[in-house]
């Protein structure tokens, strides 16, 4: 059957007068190109006509202006009920590259944007690699944040074109590449300029092909390589918890690896993974991120912001705000707080942004404004002081009389019920809940709260500043400690009790993180502050001894790592404590009863609508405290966990 003679949904096959075939995707009712089950159908199809009557060449290209092909269709994964259904699938996408690479004629991939996962294994399979130096391109493998590894042959065919080190730099830690260091890696074979056009340049190729010679893949010595690799892996995971980096590192780890080798081994890995708890639960982060991500798209009115507070958070809320593209005024009756405050901005700026002239741009965004005049003009109020009702009723009487109609009130609050701040305004509605968590530049969630008197529209558009701001927003009912605090203050405070009863509290926090917490609740309060978390437990309850325990701390002026002691005393950024081995199976029942409050807290919290659904009580834990990765959020964990209900 003649290739070009049949109409596919998917993709666009054209045979030229020099006799290449053009196979150009454009998947159907989508924005982006993806590997979905029905384009890999189409291209098995494709493939197998093209070994019948094979061309003089084959350029595989985008019909899309957004990126080449962003990898595998994810939603799809969770079809696959069982390791067959997953093998099955990926013995066939096998055959279908395999084909194409074994054609006897040259191949070409055009890389003008994103070529991710499937995207790059697919274009690893044509013999020739042609890419565009733009900051669009990128080239990677991120299936191991998703507690994967390349399923489609990327192990192999990364291994036989840029070698052991740089094939297992990709696929053990996800980061993509842009076009230059691709092609400083063997990867892409012709850089073109972003102007040209890469079609011509595809002709020439063809034409002129002669076959390709690869470098040596094991010029590194792969024992000491792979020896390396493991200690910062064992460092940084639990296998139990992330099993993805381990399998990687012993794929990489067999006797005289090969392309067919790795490619055999690697696609029964991505099975047993697939189907395994840890890329279930990180499959599920991914898709809560995507629809977290999804509520703050939209363009606002918003461009200038007004940060009442140079603390550390509002003075962090006011750095990343302008170095999101807003104009920002930050307000302080302590100049030296703004000082403070801004030097910190400046210091992020030099470390986050691509170029000097765009950390300048971020500075002159960032404006000093000691008396508030910035005010007036603002279209929005962030307020970050001190927990202090009083205070905040004070600053937003005043803002009312001063902020244009139509500008948005926001504080951020992490407890007080928006109605008591509220109390004092003429229009209550239009004050909303901005709470961000700290460290604001790295912790992504922003509750955005409201109350029942609540302006829609202001909702939306901080809603869209948040997402301007590369934050994930979720709505919440206001009531006190909102998603997050509600849940996360039983959990801190359970765990102090314990300590105040006499348990160990290196062995409470060592079980927390054995579990896959960022850090354990008694580092956790610390971290937060002894005094934030006293004020706090004043307003959602704490026990008596608790509160004992908290103010005789914070009295002592030791009140965590700020002060340089708490629970723990501190070297600057870590807390100086034992980190021990225990017992698991004793860690295990210390981690199941101090997260069974947390997660009674989250069932109640979405039972009374302060969040819609469970998948947003999850995604608030997941993105505002970091709650463990590979279990998918607490409530997702729980239902394979019946043991929390009896704790």
């Amino acid at each position: 059957m003649n290739v070009t003679s049949v109409k596919y949904d998917h993709w666009h096959v054209e045979l030229d007068d020099d006799g290449i075939v053009w196979l150009g995707l454009d998947v159907a009712d989508k924005s982006v190109n993806v590997l979905a089950t029905a384009v890999l159908h189409e291209l098995a199809g494709i493939s197998k006509n093209l070994c019948d009557a094979p061309p003089v060449g084959v350029v595989l290209y985008s019909r899309k202006s957004r990126g080449f092909i962003f990898g595998a269709d994810i939603n799809e994964f969770e079809a696959f009920t069982s390791e067959d259904d997953v093998k099955a699938h990926i013995d066939e996408t096998l055959e279908t590259f395999q084909r194409i690479d074994d054609l006897p004629c040259p191949t070409v991939a055009l890389i003008d944007g994103v070529a991710l996962g499937g995207g790059c294994e697919l274009a690893l399979g044509f013999d020739v690699i042609i890419g565009v130096d733009d900051p669009a391109v990128q080239i990677g493998f991120p299936e191991v944040n998703l507690g994967l590894l390349p399923g489609y042959g990327g192990t192999g065919r990364m291994f036989k074109r840029a070698g052991l080190s740089t094939a297992l730099n990709m696929v053990l830690y996800g980061k993509s590449l842009n076009a230059r260091d691709a092609q400083s890696c063997n990867i892409i074979d012709i850089l073109v300029n972003n102007n040209s056009d890469l079609k011509p340049e595809a002709v020439k190729v063809i034409k002129a092909y002669k076959g390709c010679e690869f470098p040596d893949p094991l010029i590194d010595d792969p024992a000491d390589l792979i020896a390396a690799e493991t200690a910062k892996i064992e460092a940084r995971f639990n296998e139990n918890n992330t099993p993805a980096p381990f399998e990687i590192l012993r794929l990489f780890a067999m006797k005289s690896p090969n392309q067919a080798r790795l490619i055999a081994s690697e696609s029964h890995i991505f099975a047993r993974l697939m189907m395994g708890r840890a890329s279930r639960g990180l499959r599920r982060v991914f898709a809560l991120n995507d629809a977290v991500k999804k509520q703050g798209r939209g363009k606002s009115d918003v461009t200038h912001i007004h940060v009442i507070g140079a603390g550390v958070m509002g003075g962090d809320i006011a750095a990343v705000a302008a170095m999101s593209g807003f104009t920002v005024t930050l307000q302080d009756i302590n100049a030296a707080a703004i000082e403070t405050a801004v030097k910190r901005a400046h210091s992020l700026y030099d470390r986050r942004l691509k170029s000097p002239d765009m950390a300048a741009m971020a500075k002159n965004r960032l404006h000093v404004d000691p008396t508030g005049t910035g005010l007036h003009d603002a279209d929005l109020l962030i307020e970050a002081v001190a927990e202090n009702l009083d205070l905040k009723q004070k600053i937003f009487a005043d803002a009312e009389t001063k902020m244009k109609t139509g500008a948005i009130m926001a504080t951020n609050t992490s407890a007080i019920p928006i109605e008591d701040i509220g109390a004092v305004l003429k229009k209550p509605e239009r004050l909303i809940g901005m709470h961000f968590f700290n460290p604001v530049p790295v912790l992504p969630l922003v509750e955005i709260v409201h109350t029942e008197a609540s302006d829609a529209d202001a909702i939306k558009r901080a809603m869209c500043v948040s997402g301007a701001m590369k934050k994930l927003p979720i709505g919440c009912k206001s009531s006190p400690g909102f998603m997050v605090n509600r849940a996360l203050l039983p959990y801190l405070f359970a765990a102090i009790d314990a300590v105040i009863d006499g348990e160990n509290a290196d062995m409470i926090d060592q079980a927390l993180v054995e579990f896959g917490m960022p850090m354990g609740p008694i580092e956790l309060a610390d971290q937060i502050g002894l005094d934030v978390c006293h004020d706090a437990g004043l307003v959602l309850g704490m026990s008596e001894t608790s509160k004992s325990r908290l103010q005789a701390l914070i009295n002592a002026g030791t009140i965590g790592r700020k002060t340089g002691q708490g629970f723990y005393q501190w070297d600057d950024k870590k807390a100086i404590r034992p980190r021990a081995s225990y017992d698991a199976d004793a860690l295990h029942a210390i981690a199941l009863r101090l997260l069974s409050p947390l997660v009674a807290e989250c069932r109640t919290a979405v039972a009374e609508g302060v969040v819609t659904s469970r998948d947003m009580a999850d995604a608030a834990m997941l993105f505002g405290v970091g709650f463990a990765p590979h279990t998918g959020g607490p409530l997702f964990w729980a239902d394979d966990n019946p043991a929390l209900v009896t704790v």
